[in-house]
């Protein structure tokens, strides 16, 4: 193998480790800072919409599956 394939190969090891140990330092520091933290705000329910529960509590999904079965039988 060339050497500047092997060096495009180091290169991406390199930043592969510098990769991980950021993403474990920054799961250590999040970790910490949800221990310390005393003042965590917790909703009772899910805001309400007034329209069916899950995805069909939007307006649009009902317009949009409703209304071209509509046009076809007219």
């Amino acid at each position: 193998m060339s050497t500047r394939f092997m060096n495009i190969i180091d290169s991406a090891n390199l930043n592969k480790e510098k990769f991980d140990d950021s993403m474990e330092s920054l799961k250590g520091s999040l970790q910490q800072s949800v221990e310390t933290s005393s003042n965590v705000f917790v909703s009772k329910s899910a805001p309400k919409t007034g329209w069916l529960r899950g995805s069909l509590s939007y307006p649009w999904v009902l317009i949009c599956t409703i209304a071209p079965s509509l046009k076809e039988l007219f």
